[in-house]
């Protein structure tokens, strides 16, 4: 008989800066790096709560990790039919098949495992499945009783019943053509029901429990008291202070020929910055064309970023409606970013200095992650004073109109542009922005480095190179010309702008 696990509520869900898949990856390898595997995770819970997502991405995010999908163990659609099951029911998979090729999984033994065919209903067809060191078990059934004992790690993912609702009607509808009305009773079934009755009660025996949101976003919701305890490190060390410092590269937005965010370019983009020493990046700034890109595309970029790049985050909100930039930072808070960034309205010119402290001082008495202002005159005319850094609570401003006299009236100042770098630094600054970093990132992290041994021989010889690079052909920091270089270095990155940019 297997016991329930004592759990302890994890605290750190609502406020952490990484992700929880990432939180749980770094867990998993440290609580099995003696182990040389196959190591069997299950990943369980209510259809409609993020598993497959989460199963990739944490297979993603571990050391030769693979994803063995259980739907694929379902018996053909008119057995189930004969006798009014679905997938949440024991008797509707083939349990021992799964049960065997789990056995061959532990021993490091290939198997031929069935691919089930939603257009047929039934598995028509197998393929070759190779157990990696981690097999993350992807499906309802991974954390039942009848599979428990061959499983070494098991997570839990619940929702509230909406969101599973939305979730599955969703899918039913686009990906296996149901009725709305179907896809509704099969939800009410599948998930109130047989679920309920089979499923629900391998929460208790999960290792860890996670809570998807009704934006899908995943938080973890409380872990074994063993875990707390052996892995408090791991679970708690988000909320070390967050270092700003130093270069900041802002990073572009890669569209492909029909101008759609290309995802896996910018994916390569992000592992070549960090694999170059990079370790600070701004997403959805200007030199990603934000005032391009949709709420739902700006979400996107981050949720990559995060997913992908290991060092720090600084997310711009910026837009016309305070509304709009109030949801932009919190959503950055909320998914990952380790600080937030906003420009001033940019539709109204000259407004007034009262409305623009009321407009900062909202955004940031709203937010538990550093905020920072983003003086940018040319685009917003509305430049920030001495007075409205006096009055609004702000961690530091990052300054494209490279005005040194607002040094002094702000904590920390980032100048943004790449041939005044060591004259700000002479002044008093603590960081830059680089657009130019995008596509030759080793010498602006080669001067990072020279400015933190304080050897200024050094960094005035690279502060040189750099203001040669800048103008150079290749140089400055128009978006197009950075987008046409990078392409050069990374093959398959696309240099597409959109409109009004040429």
């Amino acid at each position: 008989m297997h016991k329930s696990i004592t759990h302890v509520t994890y605290k750190g869900g609502a406020r952490t800066r990484r992700s929880a898949t990432a939180i749980v990856a770094e867990l998993l390898e440290e609580n099995f790096a003696a182990v040389q595997g196959p190591v069997l995770i299950a990943v369980g819970g209510p259809g409609g709560t993020g598993k497959s997502t989460f199963s990739r991405e944490l297979a993603r995010c571990l050391l030769h990790a693979s994803v063995l999908t259980l739907d694929d163990y379902k018996t053909p659609r008119e057995v189930r039919h004969a006798r009014n099951l679905l997938g949440a029911h024991p008797a509707a998979n083939r349990i021992e098949l799964l049960r065997e090729h789990l056995l061959l999984a532990r021993a490091k033994k290939p198997f031929e495992k069935p691919v089930y065919n939603n257009a047929t209903g039934h598995a028509d067809s197998t393929e070759r499945f190779e157990p990696s060191r981690i097999v993350v078990l992807d499906g309802e059934i991974s954390t039942y009783p009848e599979v428990r004992d061959l499983v070494d790690f098991s997570i839990f993912i619940d929702s509230d019943w909406k969101t599973q609702l939305a979730t599955r009607v969703s899918r039913d509808i686009t990906e296996r053509g149901y009725s709305r009305e179907k896809a509704v009773h099969t939800f009410l079934q599948s998930n109130l029901i047989e679920f309920e009755k089979f499923g629900a009660g391998s929460k208790s025996w999960a290792d860890m429990h996670l809570h998807c949101r009704d934006d899908y976003r995943l938080v973890i919701e409380s872990v074994s008291e063993d875990l707390y305890q052996r892995f408090d490190t791991i679970l708690q060390k988000d909320f070390a202070a967050v270092d700003l410092s130093g270069l900041v590269v802002a990073v572009t937005t890669p569209f492909d020929s029909s101008l759609a965010i290309r995802e896996q370019s910018f994916i390569e983009h992000l592992e070549m910055l960090a694999a170059a020493g990079v370790k600070r990046i701004l997403v959805n700034g200007t030199t990603a064309e934000f005032f391009s890109l949709t709420p739902q595309e700006r979400k996107i970029t981050l949720e990559i970023a995060r997913q992908y790049f290991p060092g720090v985050i600084i997310l711009h909100s910026g837009s016309d409606s305070l509304a709009m930039t109030m949801d932009e930072a919190k959503r950055g808070e909320d998914f990952g970013a380790d600080a937030v960034v906003a420009l001033p309205p940019y539709y109204f010119a000259d407004a007034p200095q009262e409305g623009l402290i009321e407009y900062f001082n909202t955004i940031g008495q709203n937010l538990e992650i550093p905020f920072l202002l983003y003086n940018f005159p040319r685009h917003t005319q509305n430049p920030l004073t001495p007075e409205i850094l006096r009055r609004v609570e702000h961690f530091g401003i990052k300054d494209s109109a490279r005005d040194f006299s607002l040094i002094e009236h702000t904590p920390h100042y980032f100048v943004g542009g790449d041939k005044h770098i060591l004259d700000a630094y002479a002044k008093g600054a603590c960081g830059w922005v680089s657009a130019q970093a995008n596509h030759c990132p080793g010498m602006y992290v080669k001067l990072g480095q020279a400015l933190v041994q304080k050897d200024g021989e050094r960094a005035g010889d690279l502060q040189r190179e750099i203001a040669e690079a800048y103008d150079s052909p290749s140089g400055g920091s128009n978006i197009s010309t950075i987008k046409q270089v990078l392409a050069e270095k990374l093959p398959g990155y696309p240099a597409n702008v959109r409109p009004p940019l040429r």
